[in-house]
């Protein structure tokens, strides 16, 4: 158990270590430089926690080995965060603090149970998994009551200065996310959106919090980002662009170890369709309807994933995919005996599209277009423009591009799909 003691007008940490780990000095004491009980109570908390879950880990660290990490972990820890809990008035007792489980012992129970009872995919577990390794990074484990407003304002403070690509970034080698964000130092930040996927999670987190009566309320309610449009977010292909990136010798070029570089840029520009929904495509998802060949965007095989239930549909084929051959590839797979149209692509956090994000913006860049904003996305975002240009129905172009729809024609009284018409819509879209 860990607790404080004070000597003269500092507070320390005292923790008890498992007597069978160190028989010899099962103590370690640590002072936390603090003269205030409240910030001291929380800053040991979340030092406990952290040698437990490193002990762990690491059951053979040695007494000096868990001092050194306790100093940094202490060291590391942000003043104004703590400092905003004490000034916050509705702050509790230190009592209160020291009975309330930590945020790391919740974020467990949570993790498990959402595993356990199936409630996630595993794209989404990846998410939630990595929005709480976020919450940790930036704010260090303290116990959910010390959690209020203030801290929920930092959190979005930090999420809102955190690199793109932190991981991969060789001059953030040997640094914390915290160090870096709180560096001033000037590097590309996430997006908006990107900040507000991740305070989603958590709120959710929150959520599970309250309903299970460790909160009274979830401070993480409605805080998010200002944000433009998904259309700012994300703009479409221009027509060079297109010509550029479906050059079909450059496609042959890059296709010469993965064929998938040539076929999904491909599909991208003629369905609209999101990446992962292609970069999951089965043989059997290529059928004839109505007397229209189609691709079935669909979830019901193991591995397929899509976004919600309005995502589930029937694409009927452009011309032009059959004219290139999309067809023939289809059947070389099947005769081949497998059942993914891309089998080579491997999941990266449960995700297909990870390798083929990474390929198109080295591929676009290469091809002469470098601005952030144009992404695979952009096929659809170009498509959808496409169609509107060129007179289709709102309604048909959701159908095709698998958006929620409330229309009474197409949403109430509509229960087969308008593949025909769809199909004519679709030939709009002439070869670049």
């Amino acid at each position: 158990m860990a607790y404080l003691i004070r000597r003269g007008a500092f507070y320390y940490l005292n923790l008890r270590l498992p007597k069978h780990l160190f028989p010899r000095c099962n103590t370690l004491r640590l002072s936390l430089n603090l003269r205030s009980r409240q910030p001291a109570t929380f800053l040991a908390s979340s030092l406990a926690q952290r040698i437990h879950s490193h002990l762990l880990e690491h059951p053979l660290a040695d007494l000096q080995t868990l001092r050194t990490l306790c100093v940094g972990w202490r060291d590391a820890t942000p003043a104004p965060a703590i400092r905003s809990v004490v000034r916050s008035p509705s702050a509790i007792s230190p009592k209160q603090v020291i009975d309330s489980p930590t945020l790391g012992t919740l974020s467990k129970r949570y993790v498990e149970e959402g595993k356990r009872g199936g409630t996630w995919r595993e794209v989404s577990t990846h998410e939630v998994e990595r929005s709480l390794r976020d919450l940790f990074e930036l704010m260090g484990d303290m116990p959910i009551a010390a959690f209020d407003a203030n801290q929920a304002r930092l959190l979005k403070d930090r999420l809102s200065r955190c690199p793109q690509y932190f991981g991969l970034r060789p001059e953030f080698k040997g640094k914390t996310l915290l160090q870096v964000v709180e560096s001033g130092s000037t590097y590309k930040t996430v997006t908006a959106v990107t900040v507000n996927n991740r305070l989603r999670k958590l709120s959710a987190f929150m959520n599970w919090c309250k309903t299970n009566g460790y909160i009274q309320d979830n401070p993480l309610t409605g805080l998010k980002m200002m944000t433009g449009s998904a259309k700012e977010a994300r703009l479409s292909f221009e027509q060079h662009d297109l010509t550029t990136l479906l050059d079909l010798d450059a496609l042959k070029t890059e296709a010469r170890k993965h064929p998938w570089r040539y076929w999904i840029p491909l599909l991208g520009r003629y369905t609209g369709a999101r990446l992962e929904e292609l970069c999951q495509l089965r043989v059997d998802d290529f059928v004839e309807q109505q007397g229209i060949q189609c691709i079935r965007v669909d979830d019901s095989s193991e591995g397929q994933n899509l976004k919600n239930a309005s995502s589930r549909r029937m694409l009927p084929i452009h011309p032009s995919l059959i004219e290139l051959g999309l067809l023939r590839h289809v059947e070389s797979a099947r005769a081949s005996g497998g059942h993914r149209l891309f089998p080579e692509l491997e999941p990266v956090r449960g995700k297909l599209g990870h390798a083929p994000s990474k390929w198109f913006g080295r591929y676009k860049a290469k091809r002469g277009i470098d601005d952030s904003k144009k992404t695979f996305h952009s096929f659809r975002h170009t498509l959808i423009d496409d169609l509107r240009d060129a007179g289709v129905q709102d309604s048909l172009i959701k159908r095709i591009v698998g958006h929620e729809d409330s229309a009474v024609t197409f949403g109430v009284y509509g229960s087969r799909t308008p593949l025909k018409a769809m199909q004519e819509a679709l030939e709009h879209i002439k070869s670049d």
